[in-house]
Protein backbone atom coordinates (compact mmCIF):
# COMPACT_ATOMS: atom_id res chain seq x y z
CA UNK A 1 0.00 0.00 0.00
CA UNK A 2 1.16 3.49 -0.81
CA UNK A 3 1.85 6.62 1.20
CA UNK A 4 0.12 9.82 0.35
CA UNK A 5 1.54 12.86 2.06
CA UNK A 6 0.22 14.32 2.57
CA UNK A 7 -0.55 12.94 4.11
CA UNK A 8 1.70 16.77 3.49
CA UNK A 9 4.47 20.68 1.00
CA UNK A 10 6.40 27.92 -0.58
CA UNK A 11 4.84 31.02 -1.59
CA UNK A 12 1.68 31.29 0.51
CA UNK A 13 0.86 29.72 3.82
CA UNK A 14 -2.77 29.28 2.89
CA UNK A 15 -1.90 27.56 -0.32
CA UNK A 16 0.21 25.27 1.81
CA UNK A 17 -2.74 24.63 4.08
CA UNK A 18 -5.39 23.86 1.49
CA UNK A 19 -4.25 23.17 -2.02
CA UNK A 20 -2.98 19.65 -1.61
CA UNK A 21 -5.22 16.73 -0.68
CA UNK A 22 -3.72 13.35 -0.10
CA UNK A 23 -0.43 13.93 1.30
CA UNK A 24 2.25 12.25 2.26
CA UNK A 25 3.21 11.45 5.82
CA UNK A 26 0.01 9.49 6.26
CA UNK A 27 -0.10 6.30 4.26
CA UNK A 28 -2.91 5.29 1.94
CA UNK A 29 -3.35 2.89 -0.93
CA UNK A 30 -2.20 4.15 -4.32
CA UNK A 31 -5.53 5.68 -5.18
CA UNK A 32 -6.50 9.22 -6.09
CA UNK A 33 -7.20 11.72 -3.33
CA UNK A 34 -10.71 12.98 -2.68
CA UNK A 35 -11.78 16.39 -3.92
CA UNK A 36 -14.20 17.78 -1.39
CA UNK A 37 -13.83 20.03 1.63
CA UNK A 38 -14.92 17.33 4.06
CA UNK A 39 -12.17 15.06 2.77
CA UNK A 40 -9.67 17.85 3.33
CA UNK A 41 -10.34 17.35 7.03
CA UNK A 42 -8.80 13.88 6.97
CA UNK A 43 -6.50 12.85 4.13
CA UNK A 44 -5.54 16.42 3.32
CA UNK A 45 -4.35 17.41 6.76
CA UNK A 46 -1.07 15.50 6.79
CA UNK A 47 -0.34 16.41 3.21
CA UNK A 48 -0.56 20.07 4.17
CA UNK A 49 2.33 19.46 6.54
CA UNK A 50 4.46 18.31 3.62
CA UNK A 51 3.32 21.35 1.63
CA UNK A 52 4.39 23.65 4.43
CA UNK A 53 7.66 21.83 4.90
CA UNK A 54 8.65 22.36 1.30
CA UNK A 55 7.47 25.97 1.35
CA UNK A 56 9.43 26.68 4.51
CA UNK A 57 12.51 25.38 2.72
CA UNK A 58 11.84 27.65 -0.23
CA UNK A 59 11.92 24.55 -2.38
CA UNK A 60 9.55 21.97 -3.79
CA UNK A 61 12.29 19.55 -4.73
CA UNK A 62 13.10 17.36 -1.71
CA UNK A 63 11.67 17.43 1.83
CA UNK A 64 14.14 18.59 4.46
CA UNK A 65 15.71 15.89 6.67
CA UNK A 66 15.38 16.34 10.43
CA UNK A 67 19.13 16.54 10.92
CA UNK A 68 19.41 19.40 8.44
CA UNK A 69 16.66 21.27 10.30
CA UNK A 70 18.33 20.55 13.66
CA UNK A 71 21.55 22.02 12.32
CA UNK A 72 19.65 25.17 11.33
CA UNK A 73 18.33 25.52 14.90
CA UNK A 74 21.80 24.94 16.32
CA UNK A 75 23.20 27.63 14.06
CA UNK A 76 20.35 30.10 14.74
CA UNK A 77 18.66 29.17 18.02
CA UNK A 78 16.75 32.47 18.12
CA UNK A 79 15.33 32.09 14.63
CA UNK A 80 11.59 31.43 14.53
CA UNK A 81 11.97 30.19 10.96
CA UNK A 82 14.54 27.59 12.02
CA UNK A 83 12.24 26.22 14.71
CA UNK A 84 9.36 26.04 12.23
CA UNK A 85 11.55 24.10 9.82
CA UNK A 86 12.49 21.64 12.57
CA UNK A 87 8.87 21.16 13.62
CA UNK A 88 7.89 20.49 10.03
CA UNK A 89 10.72 18.05 9.46
CA UNK A 90 9.79 16.12 12.61
CA UNK A 91 6.17 16.04 11.43
CA UNK A 92 7.26 14.34 8.22
CA UNK A 93 9.71 11.81 9.59
CA UNK A 94 8.03 10.96 12.91
CA UNK A 95 4.46 12.28 12.75
CA UNK A 96 3.58 10.72 16.10
CA UNK A 97 6.17 12.83 17.93
CA UNK A 98 3.50 15.42 18.57
CA UNK A 99 5.05 16.96 21.68
CA UNK A 100 8.32 17.60 19.85
CA UNK A 101 6.44 19.28 17.01
CA UNK A 102 4.37 21.37 19.40
CA UNK A 103 7.49 22.48 21.28
CA UNK A 104 9.16 23.77 18.12
CA UNK A 105 6.06 25.66 16.96
CA UNK A 106 5.53 27.19 20.40
CA UNK A 107 9.16 28.30 20.47
CA UNK A 108 8.73 29.92 17.05
CA UNK A 109 5.70 31.84 18.33
CA UNK A 110 7.57 32.89 21.47
CA UNK A 111 10.40 34.25 19.35
CA UNK A 112 8.13 35.90 16.79
CA UNK A 113 4.59 36.39 18.18
CA UNK A 114 3.28 37.99 14.96
CA UNK A 115 4.54 35.32 12.55
CA UNK A 116 1.51 34.23 10.47
CA UNK A 117 3.15 31.02 9.29
CA UNK A 118 3.67 29.95 12.89
CA UNK A 119 -0.03 30.47 13.61
CA UNK A 120 -1.02 28.56 10.48
CA UNK A 121 1.23 25.63 11.31
CA UNK A 122 0.08 25.58 14.91
CA UNK A 123 -3.52 25.64 13.73
CA UNK A 124 -2.82 22.75 11.36
CA UNK A 125 -1.19 20.87 14.21
CA UNK A 126 -4.14 21.31 16.56
CA UNK A 127 -6.70 20.49 13.89
CA UNK A 128 -4.88 17.30 12.99
CA UNK A 129 -4.83 16.34 16.68
CA UNK A 130 -8.56 17.04 16.92
CA UNK A 131 -7.96 19.75 19.53
CA UNK A 132 -10.84 22.16 18.91
CA UNK A 133 -9.83 24.40 21.81
CA UNK A 134 -6.29 24.68 20.47
CA UNK A 135 -7.61 25.50 16.99
CA UNK A 136 -9.81 28.30 18.29
CA UNK A 137 -7.10 29.71 20.55
CA UNK A 138 -4.60 29.76 17.71
CA UNK A 139 -6.83 31.25 15.04
CA UNK A 140 -8.40 33.82 17.33
CA UNK A 141 -4.89 35.04 18.15
CA UNK A 142 -3.98 35.17 14.45
CA UNK A 143 -7.22 36.92 13.48
CA UNK A 144 -6.73 39.44 16.28
CA UNK A 145 -3.51 40.43 14.55
CA UNK A 146 -4.97 40.48 11.00
CA UNK A 147 -8.77 40.45 11.17
CA UNK A 148 -9.18 41.40 7.52
CA UNK A 149 -6.70 38.95 6.05
CA UNK A 150 -8.65 36.63 3.70
CA UNK A 151 -5.85 34.08 3.85
CA UNK A 152 -6.18 33.72 7.60
CA UNK A 153 -9.90 33.10 7.12
CA UNK A 154 -9.27 30.39 4.53
CA UNK A 155 -6.78 28.70 6.83
CA UNK A 156 -9.32 28.80 9.64
CA UNK A 157 -11.96 27.33 7.32
CA UNK A 158 -9.75 24.35 6.50
CA UNK A 159 -8.93 23.76 10.17
CA UNK A 160 -12.65 23.80 10.99
CA UNK A 161 -13.29 21.33 8.17
CA UNK A 162 -10.72 18.98 9.64
CA UNK A 163 -12.68 19.12 12.87
CA UNK A 164 -15.80 18.19 10.83
CA UNK A 165 -17.42 21.54 11.62
CA UNK A 166 -18.45 22.03 8.03
CA UNK A 167 -21.15 24.73 8.36
CA UNK A 168 -18.69 26.91 10.30
CA UNK A 169 -15.99 26.15 7.74
CA UNK A 170 -18.28 27.21 4.90
CA UNK A 171 -19.20 30.44 6.71
CA UNK A 172 -15.54 31.26 7.29
CA UNK A 173 -14.79 30.60 3.64
CA UNK A 174 -17.52 33.03 2.60
CA UNK A 175 -16.04 35.66 4.95
CA UNK A 176 -12.69 35.12 3.28
CA UNK A 177 -14.17 35.60 -0.20
CA UNK A 178 -15.96 38.76 0.94
CA UNK A 179 -12.64 40.20 2.08
CA UNK A 180 -10.97 39.37 -1.22
CA UNK A 181 -10.80 36.37 -3.54
CA UNK A 182 -7.56 34.42 -3.27
CA UNK A 183 -6.17 31.39 -5.11
CA UNK A 184 -6.50 29.38 -1.90
CA UNK A 185 -10.20 30.25 -1.57
CA UNK A 186 -10.90 29.16 -5.13
CA UNK A 187 -9.09 25.90 -4.48
CA UNK A 188 -11.16 25.26 -1.38
CA UNK A 189 -14.26 25.86 -3.50
CA UNK A 190 -12.90 23.31 -5.97
CA UNK A 191 -12.40 20.85 -3.11
CA UNK A 192 -16.02 21.30 -2.13
CA UNK A 193 -16.90 19.45 -5.30
CA UNK A 194 -19.85 19.98 -7.59
CA UNK A 195 -19.91 19.08 -11.24
CA UNK A 196 -16.58 18.45 -12.96
CA UNK A 197 -17.09 21.68 -14.91
CA UNK A 198 -17.56 23.65 -11.68
CA UNK A 199 -14.50 22.07 -10.09
CA UNK A 200 -12.32 22.82 -13.11
CA UNK A 201 -13.69 26.37 -13.37
CA UNK A 202 -12.60 27.10 -9.80
CA UNK A 203 -9.17 25.62 -10.52
CA UNK A 204 -8.88 27.93 -13.54
CA UNK A 205 -9.82 30.89 -11.32
CA UNK A 206 -7.11 29.92 -8.86
CA UNK A 207 -4.55 29.87 -11.67
CA UNK A 208 -5.79 33.22 -13.01
CA UNK A 209 -5.58 34.71 -9.51
CA UNK A 210 -1.87 33.95 -9.41
CA UNK A 211 -1.86 30.68 -7.48
CA UNK A 212 1.18 28.42 -7.39
CA UNK A 213 0.83 26.79 -10.80
CA UNK A 214 2.86 23.65 -10.03
CA UNK A 215 0.84 22.96 -6.91
CA UNK A 216 -2.49 23.63 -8.60
CA UNK A 217 -1.66 21.34 -11.52
CA UNK A 218 -0.68 18.71 -8.97
CA UNK A 219 -4.09 18.95 -7.34
CA UNK A 220 -5.90 18.87 -10.67
CA UNK A 221 -3.85 15.84 -11.71
CA UNK A 222 -4.91 13.97 -8.56
CA UNK A 223 -8.51 14.97 -9.16
CA UNK A 224 -8.49 13.81 -12.75
CA UNK A 225 -6.88 10.57 -11.63
CA UNK A 226 -9.79 10.11 -9.24
CA UNK A 227 -12.16 10.68 -12.14
CA UNK A 228 -10.40 7.92 -14.08
CA UNK A 229 -8.81 10.36 -16.55
CA UNK A 230 -5.32 8.85 -16.41
CA UNK A 231 -3.92 10.52 -19.53
CA UNK A 232 -5.28 13.94 -18.58
CA UNK A 233 -3.87 13.48 -15.07
CA UNK A 234 -0.42 12.71 -16.48
CA UNK A 235 -0.72 15.73 -18.78
CA UNK A 236 -1.36 17.91 -15.72
CA UNK A 237 1.67 16.43 -13.99
CA UNK A 238 3.75 17.28 -17.05
CA UNK A 239 2.35 20.81 -17.04
CA UNK A 240 3.21 21.20 -13.36
CA UNK A 241 6.75 20.01 -14.01
CA UNK A 242 7.16 22.82 -16.54
CA UNK A 243 6.81 25.22 -13.61
CA UNK A 244 8.74 23.11 -11.09
CA UNK A 245 11.02 20.70 -12.98
CA UNK A 246 12.46 19.19 -9.81
CA UNK A 247 9.20 18.87 -7.90
CA UNK A 248 9.48 15.85 -5.65
CA UNK A 249 5.76 15.41 -5.13
CA UNK A 250 4.86 15.80 -8.81
CA UNK A 251 7.32 13.06 -9.67
CA UNK A 252 5.95 10.88 -6.86
CA UNK A 253 2.43 11.43 -8.15
CA UNK A 254 3.55 10.48 -11.65
CA UNK A 255 4.90 7.22 -10.24
CA UNK A 256 1.65 6.56 -8.40
CA UNK A 257 -0.49 7.23 -11.48
CA UNK A 258 1.68 5.02 -13.68
CA UNK A 259 1.61 2.28 -11.03
CA UNK A 260 -2.16 2.54 -10.79
CA UNK A 261 -2.42 2.23 -14.57
CA UNK A 262 -0.31 -0.94 -14.61
CA UNK A 263 2.76 0.82 -16.05
CA UNK A 264 4.88 -0.77 -13.39
CA UNK A 265 8.28 -0.32 -15.03
CA UNK A 266 7.78 3.43 -15.31
CA UNK A 267 6.51 3.65 -11.75
CA UNK A 268 9.37 1.63 -10.26
CA UNK A 269 11.94 3.69 -12.17
CA UNK A 270 10.36 6.88 -10.80
CA UNK A 271 10.41 5.59 -7.23
CA UNK A 272 14.00 4.35 -7.62
CA UNK A 273 15.08 7.86 -8.56
CA UNK A 274 13.18 9.44 -5.68
CA UNK A 275 14.47 6.93 -3.13
CA UNK A 276 17.98 7.79 -4.29
CA UNK A 277 17.23 11.39 -3.35
CA UNK A 278 15.57 10.47 -0.03
CA UNK A 279 16.91 7.08 1.15
CA UNK A 280 14.78 5.46 3.79
CA UNK A 281 11.75 7.70 3.39
CA UNK A 282 8.89 5.37 4.37
CA UNK A 283 6.20 6.58 1.98
CA UNK A 284 8.52 6.09 -1.00
CA UNK A 285 9.71 2.69 0.19
CA UNK A 286 6.11 1.66 0.62
CA UNK A 287 5.22 3.00 -2.85
CA UNK A 288 8.01 0.96 -4.37
CA UNK A 289 7.21 -2.16 -2.34
CA UNK A 290 3.51 -1.98 -3.27
CA UNK A 291 4.27 -1.42 -6.96
CA UNK A 292 6.69 -4.34 -7.16
CA UNK A 293 4.19 -6.51 -5.29
CA UNK A 294 1.42 -5.63 -7.74
CA UNK A 295 3.74 -6.30 -10.67
CA UNK A 296 5.01 -9.54 -9.13
CA UNK A 297 8.63 -8.55 -9.81
CA UNK A 298 11.76 -8.24 -7.66
CA UNK A 299 9.79 -9.57 -4.71
CA UNK A 300 12.76 -9.92 -2.38
CA UNK A 301 13.63 -6.28 -3.01
CA UNK A 302 10.01 -5.40 -2.39
CA UNK A 303 10.08 -7.29 0.90
CA UNK A 304 13.24 -5.43 1.96
CA UNK A 305 11.49 -2.11 1.35
CA UNK A 306 8.42 -3.20 3.31
CA UNK A 307 10.55 -4.63 6.10
CA UNK A 308 12.15 -1.19 6.49
CA UNK A 309 8.75 0.50 6.59
CA UNK A 310 7.38 -1.90 9.20
CA UNK A 311 10.56 -1.71 11.29
CA UNK A 312 10.25 2.06 11.36
CA UNK A 313 6.63 1.96 12.55
CA UNK A 314 5.25 -1.52 13.34
CA UNK A 315 1.81 -0.10 14.13
CA UNK A 316 1.19 1.38 10.70
CA UNK A 317 -1.10 -0.90 8.70
CA UNK A 318 -0.05 0.14 5.21
CA UNK A 319 3.44 -1.33 5.26
CA UNK A 320 2.00 -4.55 6.69
CA UNK A 321 -0.63 -4.59 3.95
CA UNK A 322 1.98 -4.17 1.23
CA UNK A 323 4.20 -6.84 2.74
CA UNK A 324 1.22 -9.15 2.96
CA UNK A 325 0.87 -9.01 -0.82
CA UNK A 326 4.61 -9.61 -1.26
CA UNK A 327 4.44 -12.71 0.94
CA UNK A 328 1.32 -13.89 -0.87
CA UNK A 329 3.21 -13.62 -4.17
CA UNK A 330 6.16 -15.50 -2.63
CA UNK A 331 3.88 -18.31 -1.50
CA UNK A 332 4.39 -17.59 2.20
CA UNK A 333 0.69 -17.89 2.99
CA UNK A 334 1.09 -18.09 6.77
CA UNK A 335 3.32 -15.01 6.69
CA UNK A 336 0.87 -13.15 4.47
CA UNK A 337 -2.02 -13.95 6.81
CA UNK A 338 0.04 -12.82 9.81
CA UNK A 339 0.79 -9.47 8.15
CA UNK A 340 -2.83 -9.00 7.11
CA UNK A 341 -3.94 -9.88 10.65
CA UNK A 342 -1.61 -7.21 12.04
CA UNK A 343 -2.79 -4.63 9.50
CA UNK A 344 -6.45 -5.35 10.23
CA UNK A 345 -5.83 -5.09 13.95
CA UNK A 346 -4.92 -1.46 13.25
CA UNK A 347 -7.56 -0.82 10.57
CA UNK A 348 -10.37 -3.42 10.47
CA UNK A 349 -11.87 -1.79 7.35
CA UNK A 350 -8.76 -2.00 5.13
CA UNK A 351 -10.22 -3.60 2.01
CA UNK A 352 -6.90 -4.65 0.49
CA UNK A 353 -5.90 -6.52 3.65
CA UNK A 354 -9.31 -8.16 3.94
CA UNK A 355 -9.22 -9.29 0.33
CA UNK A 356 -5.57 -10.34 0.47
CA UNK A 357 -6.19 -12.38 3.60
CA UNK A 358 -9.20 -13.95 1.94
CA UNK A 359 -7.04 -14.94 -1.03
CA UNK A 360 -4.37 -16.40 1.27
CA UNK A 361 -6.97 -18.41 3.17
CA UNK A 362 -8.47 -19.64 -0.08
CA UNK A 363 -5.09 -20.77 -1.36
CA UNK A 364 -4.53 -22.60 1.93
CA UNK A 365 -7.84 -24.42 1.51
CA UNK A 366 -9.83 -22.51 4.14
CA UNK A 367 -12.73 -21.69 1.80
CA UNK A 368 -15.18 -20.78 4.55
CA UNK A 369 -12.78 -18.37 6.23
CA UNK A 370 -11.83 -16.96 2.85
CA UNK A 371 -15.42 -16.12 1.90
CA UNK A 372 -15.96 -14.19 5.14
CA UNK A 373 -12.96 -11.95 4.40
CA UNK A 374 -13.68 -11.64 0.70
CA UNK A 375 -17.32 -10.68 1.26
CA UNK A 376 -16.37 -8.05 3.83
CA UNK A 377 -13.70 -6.64 1.50
CA UNK A 378 -16.23 -6.36 -1.33
CA UNK A 379 -18.68 -4.62 1.00
CA UNK A 380 -16.02 -2.08 2.04
CA UNK A 381 -14.75 -1.50 -1.50
CA UNK A 382 -16.74 -2.92 -4.44
CA UNK A 383 -13.73 -2.37 -6.71
CA UNK A 384 -11.20 -4.33 -4.65
CA UNK A 385 -11.69 -7.64 -6.47
CA UNK A 386 -11.15 -5.94 -9.82
CA UNK A 387 -8.07 -4.22 -8.41
CA UNK A 388 -6.52 -7.55 -7.42
CA UNK A 389 -7.56 -9.15 -10.72
CA UNK A 390 -5.75 -6.37 -12.58
CA UNK A 391 -2.48 -7.47 -11.10
CA UNK A 392 -3.24 -11.16 -11.50
CA UNK A 393 -4.31 -12.21 -8.02
CA UNK A 394 -7.58 -14.06 -7.47
CA UNK A 395 -8.99 -16.41 -4.78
Amino acid sequence: MHASVAKGPQTSILVACVLMVGGTAAFAQSTPAPTNLESASSEGSRYSVLSDALWAMGSDAVPEPVETARAAVAAQPNSAEAHLRLGLAISLETPRAVELVRREYEEALRLEPANPRAYALMGEFYSHEGDAEGVERTYQAWLALTPNDPKARVSHAVALARLERLPEADAELERSLALGPTPAAYMVKAMRGGSPDDVLANVDKALAAGGDAARIYHWRARTRWQWGQTDLALADVAKGLEYAPNSFRLRQLRGEINGGAGRYGLAIAEFDALVALQPGRPDLLNDRCWTRAKAGVELLKAKADCDAVVAGDPDRPEGLDSRGLVKLRLGDLAGAIADYDAALAQDPEMATSLFGRGVAKSWKGDKAGAEIDLDKARAVDPEVEKQFANFGVAP
